[in-house]
Order: structure tokens, then C-alpha cells, then sequence
């Protein structure tokens, strides 16, 4: 991942990797590599990135380490993908766990299997309040759909007795895990979105480079 303040520091960082690429007798795939514009004037087309001979799709999305980046005015993430996870999970796990006929089973595997989903690098990442409250739901329906409650409150009871704490509980504890842990790989990637969520009054190019051996 190339990140630079200015297009211009871009196509430097592109030819330093071209150079590169040529001395090392490699050719960068120009056709995974992709370019995102992260700033107030996201929306702005500028001059294409060239890289290996050709020029780098300008999208809107892309995925860096599992993580889906949304071109806009400032660092923004998306969960979408994270709730099309967890739903497939917990639905091939609740029509095959219901025959034990026990719901802690079905809870225990929806723990196991469908909460890592869930909450995958949320602790390296600033997820807002709209963000937790729709991967909260997430949590709610599957205890809904398991124990057959109605209403907001018999809702919140459940996961209170199976011991489900929402997912603002749980990434607040996931992120205090990591800062006192020596997982320093992980610290370091937390450590570098957040210098993207404090430029986020700059103009940011963001470009994923997939390079192939010639």
C-alpha cells in the first residue's frame, strides 16, 4: 500500500517502484493494482496513475488486509462485508445446530465461529456509532432467531444471562488487548490507519500494488 498526501508524491512513489521493479527483474500486475482518492475532493477525477506501462483502476472500494476502504471525505471504512460473513456462517450453523434441540449449543458455536467475523480488525480500525449499532443487530437477530424473544428488552436479558455483551463492549476490550499485547505487527497497523484518520483534512491517494514474478 502507497499512501501520499498529493498526486504528484504518487507518481513519484510509482516510479521509485517501477525503478525498482527493473532492477529486481520484476513486473507489477497493473491490472490487480488499483488507486482511491481519499479526501474533500474525493469526487474529482484527476490525471490516471501509471504503473508498469499502464494505468491503475480509480475506484471507490478497495480491500487492504481484509479491510474494505471507501473513497470519501475522510478515512472510512465499511462493514458490509462483515455481516454478509457472519450471516452465512450463522445460518449454515443454526440449520445444522437446532436438530441437538439446545440453544446454548447453537450459542456457543455462534461464539466460536461467527463473533471472530464479526468483529475481524476491529481493533485496528475506528468504527463509528452507526458502524457497532448495525453489527450489534447482527447479535440481536441471531438471538432472536435462536431463542424466538420479541422485543428489545427480552432481547437484551438473553444476552445477558448467555453472557453476549454488545460489540461496543467487546471491540473496547479487543483494542485495550491489543495495546497491552507485544503483537507489535498488529499495533503497527492499528498505529498507521490512525495516521490516516488524523489526515483526513489531506488530500490522500491510496494504491495497492500486486506484483508477479517476470
Amino acid at each position: 500500500m502507497l499512501i501520499s498526501h498529493t498526486a504528484n508524491a504518487m507518481r513519484r512513489m510509482l516510479a521509485i517502484c517501477d525503478h525498482f521493479a527493473a532492477g529486481f527483474d520484476l513486473k507489477f500486475n497493473n491490472t490487480k493494482s488499483v488507486a482511491m482518492r481519499i479526501g474533500k475532493r474525493y469526487g474529482v477525477q484527476c490525471a490516471p496513475f501509471t504503473l508498469s506501462a499502464g494505468e491503475l483502476k480509480c475506484v471507490n472500494e478497495l480491500k487492504y488486509l481484509g479491510v474494505h476502504l471507501l473513497a470519501a471525505k475522510c478515512f472510512k471504512t465499511s462493514v458490509n462485508h462483515l455481516k454478509v460473513k457472519f450471516y452465512r456462517v450463522f445460518d449454515c450453523i443454526y440449520s445444522r445446530s437446532k436438530a441437538a434441540n439446545s440453544e446454548m449449543i447453537t450459542v456457543q458455536l455462534l461464539k466460536a465461529y461467527c463473533l471472530p467475523l464479526l468483529l475481524y480488525a476491529s481493533e485496528a480500525i475506528l468504527l463509528s456509532k452507526s458502524q457497532l449499532q448495525d453489527l450489534n443487530n447482527c447479535n440481536n437477530r441471531s438471538v432472536y432467531k435462536i431463542f424466538g424473544v420479541t422485543g428489545a428488552e427480552a432481547v437484551k436479558d438473553v444476552r445477558n444471562f448467555i453472557a453476549l455483551d454488545d460489540v461496543a463492549v467487546l471491540v473496547e476490550r479487543r483494542t485495550v488487548k491489543l495495546i497491552d499485547s507485544n503483537s507489535y505487527g498488529k499495533l503497527f497497523f492499528m498505529l498507521g490507519l490512525t495516521f490516516v484518520v488524523f489526515s483526513e483534512c489531506m488530500f490522500v491517494c491510496v494504491c495497492i500494488c500486486v506484483y508477479d514474478c517476470c
